[in-house]
């Protein structure tokens, strides 16, 4: 069996307000999946309540003290609910619940699932007492303590120090977690351990009794340890006339475990990251024990903690591979979110959670397979931000911010992800903002994308090219918007040509976009290995010379810069972009100039948009 969906009420952050709990209408819903499911989202997005919300209901192997808490109620509500609803269980999983189950499924086909039932209220500053239930009615019936030992999870907490929880000591994790092994469970006296043990502490007591294996006198040098026991036992006398005895653990099965040390093979003073994958490892031992006929839950906060980047995707790949085993876990790791199907994220922003299942998103077959090749590192961030901006390339990427700074939005502050897919596959990555039915993701998604429709001066190059005369442009515009936009993406189209384009047809930031194409044509050139660069020097101090003396129409301008330049010399459109942006950082233009400016209108618009300052 495994959990299925997760319904709350009143949860945290989760709520409505209302002390009248509709069953029908819960606050959040989550589904989950077989194998692993992943909870992303940026700060506070509510990951970290999904998982306690399960954990409050089901407890832990571990037995960490879980309690409901003031805190747990959404604002000044004095009732909370959580609903967890377990499917697909064996036979045997289904007898130790069959009093609570429901049925479900068409005749013929019909099948048992348990919902196990939280419902807390609280009067003033009083957290009334409440029941585990379970059942297919409102409020369920109470459930055992035998039945609830059947849905306990396993949490391995954030942040944790994986090295004390594997240290030797009274009820050490380890030693909780061998015990319910086949090779110990139930075997408490006749253990081949307790055996050895045994043995051993016999050894033991006769060195510091001054005897060997076969009771006889030991040799002077190895009197010492005689010595020392008689030199306690004569203060001991002297206090309760009592005498000493060394042994090791005790000789007993749980004492033995509880002294068990877990290291790497020939490795001592191993790093918290080393000891985080020997935690989660023995972890998993305890989730795959044979003979168990309860959940197989894991519940796993912040996995890449001490992890190195390669060791968290090794991590992720292997954990992928275990469908018997449900996890569930939070990251805010974009090395992870790249690394796992796409189909396995759940995605938490704006009160809700947002899974990324085809039968919730609008990605199709063929998209998931594109975004599982493309969706890397640099690209996974777009799941951690509170608003994104998906464009063509670096030039993008690489200028925004500046741009952005200049009419006051720090991009960084306001949780904005310039994402740079490196090609115009816009439709493919928009749709996984895009939802099947509500909740719609709120997440702000703006596209810049290029109108690319030549302007007239490109048919003195080629006759025959489409430009700006023979075409429409509002339906051109039109049209590149209809494609993408839908619920909360939103596409910004340049209004002529390309980005490099409009920024040479803007008086406001021509002349600095002009600096960083000289600019970056120096740096080409000396990264070529010329020599010589007075001339690109020359033409850099002039510029100031150039544009006053410049006298051809503004279109005629803008082409030259771009086609002449930019296309002409083929000069990188990265390095271009670094070069302006810090020409336009030193650049002594106003906002009220840049906003003014209608042919980087469509930029600006496209910032306010996915900065939530439209």
């Amino acid at each position: 069996m495994y959990l299925s969906e997760l319904k709350i009420w009143n949860f945290r952050k989760f709520g409505s307000g209302s002390n009248d709990l509709n069953p029908d209408t819960p606050d959040l819903v989550v589904p989950f999946k077989k194998g692993v499911n992943i909870l992303i989202g940026e700060n506070d997005s509510g990951k970290t309540a999904i998982v306690d919300a399960i954990k409050i209901v089901l407890k832990t192997h571990s037995a960490d003290w879980i309690r409901i808490e003031h805190e747990d109620f959404f604002k000044d509500t004095q009732k909370l609910r959580i609903e967890l609803k377990f499917i697909e269980l064996t036979p045997k999983e289904a007898s130790h619940f069959t009093e609570w189950l429901g049925w479900y499924g068409e005749e013929g086909s019909v099948q048992p699932y348990l919902r196990v039932i939280l419902e807390v209220s609280r009067r003033f500053d009083r957290i009334l007492p409440f029941d585990i239930r379970a059942g297919v009615d409102e409020y369920g019936h109470q459930l055992t303590a035998e039945a609830r030992e059947y849905l306990k999870a396993t949490y391995l907490k954030p942040l944790r120090n994986a090295n004390a929880e594997l240290i030797p000591r009274k009820n050490s994790r380890l030693s909780q977690i061998f015990a319910g092994h086949e090779a110990f469970k139930n075997r408490e006296n006749d253990h081949l351990l307790v055996e050895r043990i045994l043995e051993l502490n016999y050894h033991i007591k006769n060195y510091f009794d001054g005897k060997d294996k076969d009771g006889n006198d030991l040799q002077e040098k190895e009197l010492k340890g005689k010595e020392l026991k008689n030199e306690i036992d004569k203060y001991l006398k002297s206090f309760a006339n009592k005498s000493t005895q060394f042994e090791v653990s005790g000789g007993n099965l749980k004492s033995i475990l509880e002294s068990l040390w877990l290291l790497f093979e020939n490795d001592m003073n191993l790093g918290l990251g080393s000891h985080n994958l020997l935690f989660i490892s023995s972890e998993l031992l305890h989730l795959n024990k044979k003979d168990w006929s309860g959940i197989r839950l894991g519940l796993i906060e912040e996995i890449e903690a001490h992890l190195h980047p390669q060791i968290q995707l090794q991590v992720v790949e292997k954990l992928q591979e275990y469908e018997d085993i449900q996890l569930i876990f939070t990251t805010h790791s974009p090395n992870i979110a790249s690394k796992i199907s796409l189909e396995k994220l759940i995605m938490c922003c704006n009160g809700n959670a947002y899974p990324m299942g085809n039968e919730y998103t609008k990605l199709r077959a063929t998209d998931y397979t594109f975004l599982e090749r493309f969706l890397d590192v640099t690209k996974s961030n777009l799941f951690f931000a509170k608003g994104v901006i998906l464009v063509e390339g670096w030039a993008e990427e690489l200028f925004l911010p500046a741009l952005a700074s200049k009419i006051g939005i720090n991009l960084t502050e306001k949780g904005v992800s310039i994402v740079n897919l490196g090609n115009t596959a816009f439709l493919r990555y928009s749709r996984i903002f895009k939802r099947e039915k509500e909740p719609h993701l709120e997440l702000p998604v703006a596209i810049i994308t290029d109108v690319d429709v030549k302007p007239d001066a490109y048919k003195n190059i080629i006759a025959d090219t489409e430009t700006e005369e023979d075409v429409v442009m509002a339906d051109k515009i039109s049209a590149k918007e209809n494609k993408y936009n839908g619920h909360n993406v939103k596409t910004f189209v340049s209004p002529h040509w390309t980005l490099e384009y409009c920024l040479s047809l803007s008086e406001i930031i021509r002349k600095p976009f002009f600096a960083a194409v000289l600019n970056a044509l120096k740096e080409q050139k000396e990264d070529e290995g010329v020599q010589d660069l007075t001339s690109y020097n020359t033409e850099i101090a002039n510029i100031d010379t150039k544009f006053n003396n410049w006298g051809d129409a503004q279109l005629d301008i803008a082409f030259s810069i771009y086609n002449n330049y930019v296309l002409g010399k083929k000069i990188s459109k990265s390095i271009i972009a670094q070069h302006f942006s810090e020409q336009l950082k030193n650049a002594t233009i106003t906002k009220e100039q840049i906003e003014a400016d209608q042919e980087i209108k469509y930029l600006i618009d496209a910032i306010k948009y996915a900065s939530g300052n439209n």
